[in-house]
């Protein structure tokens, strides 16, 4: 079965919503832009606050284009802006360095609803690369499904297992998740906060296990739940198939259930990630196994300790 008794922390913290893509472009500018301001804002911290820190880097972009050429002072905090676009079935990527005129247009194009944005920020290492910590902020829509959009804040986690702020940082990512799902009119279709995503593909550890790809799992919302973690967000459609709240908060299985205004539920299993171990682990997975995709995820190799029950090949 999945983790050991004792928690082992990766290295990174994972926060995720997902949507069906809005029809109006100012619609998914408003969803996308919230997001991002709101991560920017608030789950940085204080190494990694662009906006306190009136940081401008113009005129330093040309790095992002060169190999071997540091981006500058070491300590010194960083910051770079994506894009990423479909032209004639192609995709194209550039990137900008962090300036308030950057960041302004940044938002102000999502209304073009761009396959993908990002944001990077880090502080740069001795090196004068970025290194740690580090923030990335994402909306992606995969090629292969473009109808869904992915909101995602993935961090470098010494923040968040830090002994004597954990519980304060812990809060403040939770509470983050709770005012974006409140901010929307829409249906969540999937959420999670974890720390045993996949961090090349962001895959969940169960699509991971399972060989899965989100184009795949995505269409499947309304019914089947993309992996179960820490904090889970399930659809309305696999929250009715669960049995609804007051089912899933008799079972013992979850800290906090939490129903949405959209009809989903949000499901913490501990107060605390870090007694998130072997037995709630296996708790969870019973009560959410009927919604899962269809597989026996098995153990393998992973830069990560994923967070599942695994069964028996």
């Amino acid at each position: 079965m999945g983790s050991g008794g004792a928690f082992v922390p990766n290295a990174s913290v994972h926060a995720e919503l997902d949507y069906a893509l809005p029809r109006d472009p100012v619609k998914f500018r408003s969803l996308v832009e919230e997001w991002f301001v709101d991560a920017v804002r608030n789950l940085g911290g204080d190494d990694l606050a662009p906006l306190a820190d009136d940081l401008d880097l113009s005129g330093r972009g040309a790095v992002l284009r060169k190999s071997g050429v540091p981006y500058g002072r070491p300590g010194e905090l960083w910051g770079s802006l994506w894009t990423t676009r479909v032209s004639r079935g192609r995709r194209t990527r550039s990137g900008k360095a962090w300036s308030p005129k950057a960041w302004a247009f940044f938002l102000q194009e999502l209304e073009t609803e761009p396959l993908g944005v990002s944001v990077g920020l880090a502080r740069l290492g001795a090196d004068g690369y970025p290194g740690g910590p580090w923030l990335r902020i994402a909306a992606e829509r995969d090629f292969e499904a473009p109808d869904w959009v992915r909101l995602m804040v993935h961090r470098s986690a010494e923040e968040f297992f830090a002994p004597e702020r954990s519980v304060e940082i812990q809060r403040r990512w939770t509470d983050f998740l709770h005012r974006r799902l409140e901010a929307q009119e829409q249906p969540c279709l999937f959420g999670c906060l974890t720390d045993d995503i996949e961090t090349t593909t962001y895959r969940t550890a169960l699509e991971a296990s399972l060989g899965l790809f989100p184009d795949e799992t995505l269409p499947e919302h309304d019914t089947v739940l993309r992996g179960y973690s820490w904090i889970t967000v399930c659809s309305p459609g696999v929250a009715h198939r669960l049995g609804g709240a007051d089912a899933l908060r008799a079972s013992g299985a979850f800290t906090d259930v939490t129903g949405l205004a959209d009809g989903g539920l949000l499901l913490r299993a501990t107060d605390d990630m870090r007694t998130y171990t072997a037995d709630r682990i296996a708790e969870v997975f019973q009560q959410v196994r009927a919604v899962l995709p269809p597989g026996k995820p098995v153990g393998g190799l992973s830069e990560t300790v994923p967070r599942l029950v695994f069964l028996e090949r």
